[in-house]
């Protein structure tokens, strides 16, 4: 098989061990701490993910560039978080880790452009997950922090509202919020810590959010996963066949 062929397999592969890391990651929150079978499938996606986007630029080289280096090191090229597109351009990062391409496809050149953090919002995984991916920070991938936010729901009728984090409601004197079929009366300090005490029929309810983020760069796990699975398919997919 050829590169672009091997990075689409390494996408499928990887599609599996996200469903594994799901399961593994539900089973470390129930239990409090992180699993050693987590940090493991977390590893080989990343590393497996990193290798089919090398891969995409490997057939890129193949395809359009050229170098006088015998082996030359070929790279997916990507600017870190708060490198605008002037200064990637004047770093040559795509020349660095393609050489030839600037010259014979500019128009891919333009479309690696729009993969990175600058063009897109959605492209913000980009650098956090190969920051993350960097060889001298694998062995920090382990130590990951559980992290709980609780958020206050209270529902009557088709009236609603909700306080997370260390939002807060205080209401004093004889004030009143009425909700719905609901009152809620004054000399209250409402928030996810003390819910309110309500008259009437509503729902009240306590949502505890739990999740694992990586210490590195303070990101919750699956998000930063999920998006990084997403996005490299979308690369690799659009330029297939290029």
């Amino acid at each position: 098989m050829g590169y672009i062929e091997d990075a689409k397999e390494l996408i499928t592969e990887s599609k599996e061990t996200f469903k594994e890391i799901k399961e593994a990651y539900e089973e470390s929150l129930h239990d409090r701490t992180v699993k050693p079978k987590l940090l493991i499938k977390i590893k080989n996606f990343m590393e497996n993910l990193r290798s089919a986007l090398d891969f995409t630029a490997h057939d890129l080289f193949d395809k359009y560039g050229s170098s006088t280096a015998s082996n030359p090191n070929i790279y997916f090229p990507y600017a870190w978080s708060g490198l605008s597109l002037a200064d990637f351009q004047t770093k040559n990062r795509i020349e660095r880790c393609i050489p030839g391409l600037n010259a014979s496809r500019p128009d891919i050149v333009g479309m690696l452009e729009g993969y990175q953090w600058f063009a897109n919002v959605d492209n913000e995984w980009l650098p956090k997950f190969m920051d993350l991916n960097n060889e001298n920070k694998h062995q920090r991938l382990t130590p990951q922090t559980r992290k709980e936010t609780k958020e206050l729901r209270i529902q009557s009728g088709n009236v609603g509202m909700r306080l997370s984090g260390g939002a807060s409601i205080k209401i004093s004197g004889n004030a009143t919020i009425r909700m719905g079929n609901s009152i809620i009366r004054g000399n209250q300090h409402i928030s996810p810590n003390n819910p309110a005490r309500i008259e009437g029929d509503a729902k009240q309810e306590v949502i505890t959010w739990v999740s694992f983020h990586f210490t590195d760069n303070n990101e919750p796990v699956i998000p930063l996963l999920e998006a990084a699975l997403n996005g490299a398919e979308k690369i690799i997919n659009d330029l297939d066949g290029i």
